[in-house]
């Protein structure tokens, strides 16, 4: 059952990010995209591998569904952020788009303990709140720094 919400989950998170009506860039989401994945996926595999702070379930559809949440929904989420938050002009929007960002992948979060996918050893909400206000701050700097790139691109 877990892996039908995250399937659910990873469609709305695509499905929100493609129906945006400002968006960056097709090149700076892509560029994002692929260096907020390889962020997360070191971030997932030091955290439980390197340092036990927490462990993914052996089963397979909790750990597809990891998987899931990791590549699309971590990723897809942030990149939604990235896309509002650098092409709102008022200061309203970037409120209710951070506010969005943060409690809908902290939620995802609890579904993924709740459900077992993820199991806590030191780990705790404090710890995914933390982490989730650091890797908005990183996506936020890498999108401006990528849309600068790209503006200065063509430019040229």
């Amino acid at each position: 059952m877990v892996l039908v919400y995250f399937l659910v989950l990873a469609w709305y998170c695509v499905h929100v990010l493609v129906t945006l009506p400002k968006k960056l860039p097709l090149i700076t989401n892509v560029l994002l995209y692929m260096v907020l994945s390889i962020i997360d996926i070191n971030r997932m595999t030091l955290f439980s591998v390197s340092l036990n702070l927490y462990h993914f379930s052996t089963q397979i559809p909790e750990f597809l569904s990891v998987i899931l949440y990791r590549d699309f929904i971590y990723c897809f989420t942030l990149l939604t952020f990235a896309n509002v938050y650098l092409t709102a002009s008022r200061f309203l929007t970037k409120v209710i788009i951070s506010l969005y960002t943060f409690l809908f992948l902290l939620m995802c979060c609890f579904i993924l303990k709740w459900t077992g996918a993820i199991t806590n050893l030191t780990w705790n909400a404090y710890y995914d709140s933390i982490t989730l206000l650091i890797m908005m701050s990183v996506t936020y700097g890498l999108g401006r720094w990528l849309l600068h790139f790209t503006q200065k691109e063509k430019e040229a």
